[in-house]
């Protein structure tokens, strides 16, 4: 590429984590730089985390005269006062590339060209999804009437009759969109000024389906709502040449896909990775953000239990941030015994690119990502090369959901030990997951982990709580039954115990694992009521799934 030699291809590099893409990607740059025949060649290095950059400028001993980075993170800019077009290397971000080119070639962002050129050598870190589904259901869209009724009444009527005809032609089939601006006049700039966010990317949405046969689909259990489904280009063709770095190249079935029907994919030498120092315990059960929203406290005492086993060692936990209010690493720490600040936390969406935690020996994934259906169907579609009036095969679909697990699996694990090794072995490291059968995770993990060993990860068959603490938690239950927003004293609970002694109160009851389950699963949390500084009372916080006997 920096030879102006290389065809316009995307080439990708899938070595698995540890082998050393980045490691090479920063001797490349360094050797560029102070190579005399390529003085006018230019790097574009693009990034899914800004947190890397200020790790890359040092790894590669950059001069504040060599870079620029380019971002929406002003901060970040500020890291060197070279204007973009006059740095050799000029980091970015997938999003604003992204944005920069949407609808357009990436020859004309001149925002990413070196003196007036576009730059030889783009260089694409983590994953490459060019192509994206865009999603918008009549809920949507009735969101957007009152924003619009008043400042483009056009737009509004449009937005009615299209409600309208979602609902009658039902889910399944296609539906012929409207061109928009066309029909109404108004361009999606103008209709997105003064708008909250939500609203803009739903019109960007509405924008972007015009004059298409979209696919109508009904979300998995949902009952009124109808959405309509098409994909389009995220990344312009004239990126490549360009380098891909994703380790999950390997493992994911969308890279193969575009591969296969384009021939725009070319895939660089590998080198097999060696994972027999890696167990992984699995647990069968139910953890997505619903299982976690109905069932918070038994995953998270199996967690607790888990850490509580190792009281030594550091732990890294990967986690639904939505789920159960955001509050899943607060529920865990409260259950342990051990100390808590040994653990990590980690949530989804946050696993890739960082190498923080890669001294952690111990890393439990408290559950697994998991898409619409709709957009699996819509991403083999994309790129399996299958329009709107064909049937996409069943097979595709799932081997696209398949890669997808394994891809978010590889990801998440390797921000632990397992990253590191001696490049042809991964580090010692134990695993353990929950998911349910359905998700096939353990033939996935054999595919994903070469030599590693899958093991059960049974859940602690829990007794029937009894005597004192049986008592107190049924005299919570019926406080809170009766009286749900007013505070509890725990004064009050070991008055009506007959306990008399307080640290015989905390060590026998507040402690007891049993007691504080179900505590949680109650939406019940120790609080402070007036200007002490220790808990002295129980209060309902949060709206708990049920007041329960006890735990299973």
């Amino acid at each position: 590429m920096a030879d102006g030699t290389a065809p316009p291809r995307f080439f990708l590099s899938s070595l698995d984590p540890g082998v050393g893409k980045t490691t090479a990607l920063v001797h490349f740059v360094k050797a560029l730089l102070r190579s005399e025949q390529h003085e006018g060649v230019a790097v574009l290095l693009c990034l899914s985390r800004l947190e890397e950059i200020t790790r890359l400028v040092e790894d590669m001993g950059l001069n504040e005269a060599d870079f620029a980075v380019l971002s929406s993170d002003e901060g970040m800019n500020g890291l060197s006062t070279t204007p973009p077009r006059e740095a050799r290397v000029l980091f970015t971000t997938h999003a604003m590339v992204k944005s920069r080119c949407k609808g357009r070639q990436f020859r004309t962002a001149e925002a990413f060209h070196f003196q007036g050129e576009v730059r030889s050598v783009p260089i694409w870190d983590e994953e490459m999804l060019p192509g994206e589904v865009v999603s918008l259901d009549t809920d949507q869209l009735a969101s957007l009437r009152d924003p619009l009724r008043l400042s483009h009444p056009s737009l509004a009527g449009l937005i009615e009759g299209l409600e309208s005809d979602l609902r009658a032609a039902g889910c399944g089939g296609s539906i012929a969109w409207p061109k928009v601006e066309e029909a109404t006049g108004v361009t999606l700039f103008a209709a997105q000024r003064g708008l909250e966010p939500r609203h803009a990317s739903y019109l960007d949405a509405l924008y972007a389906l015009s004059g298409r046969d979209v696919l109508l689909r009904k979300p998995h259990n949902a009952k009124t709502v109808i959405s309509a489904l098409d994909t389009r280009d995220a990344i312009p063709d004239d990126l490549a040449p360009v380098v891909v770095l994703d380790a999950s190249g390997r493992v994911r079935e969308t890279y193969a896909q575009w591969q296969r029907t384009t021939g725009k994919l070319v895939r660089l030498p590998s080198a097999k990775k060696s994972y027999r120092n890696l167990v992984v315990h699995v647990m069968d059960n139910a953890s997505g953000k619903t299982a976690w929203n109905s069932n918070a406290a038994g995953l998270a005492l199996e967690v607790a239990r888990k850490i509580d086993s190792k009281p030594e060692e550091e732990w890294l936990v990967v986690y639904h941030k939505g789920a159960n209010g955001g509050r899943i690493p607060e529920q865990i720490k409260g259950l342990l015994d051990t100390n808590p600040d040994r653990v990590r936390f980690l949530n989804w969406g946050k696993h890739q690119g960082t190498n923080d935690y890669r001294h952690i020996r111990n890393v439990i994934l408290a559950g697994l990502i998991n898409y619409r259906q709709t957009d699996y169907e819509m991403m083999a579609r994309y790129y399996g090369g299958i329009s709107s009036d064909q049937e996409a095969p069943k097979a595709l679909i799932s081997e696209i959901e398949a890669g997808e697990h394994r891809h978010h699996v590889l990801q998440a694990l390797c921000r632990a030990s397992v990253r590191q090794g001696s490049g042809a072995e991964c580090g010692p490291c134990n695993a353990y997951i929950i998911a349910p059968k359905r998700s096939r995770v353990r033939s996935l993990l054999r595919k994903t982990f070469p030599g590693c060993e899958v093991r059960s990860w049974s859940p602690v068959k829990q007794k029937a709580p009894t005597g004192q603490v049986a008592k107190a938690i049924e005299i919570v239950k019926a406080r809170f039954s009766e009286n749900p927003d007013s505070p509890f004293m725990l004064l009050d609970l070991r008055d009506a115990l007959g306990i008399t002694d307080i640290s015989n109160f905390k060590r026998r009851i507040r402690e007891h694992k049993a007691f504080k389950s179900a505590l949680e699963q109650m939406g019940v949390e120790e609080v402070t009521i007036g200007k002490g500084a220790n808990k002295n009372a129980l209060e309902m916080t949060w709206k708990g799934v049920a007041l329960v006997e006890g735990p299973d």
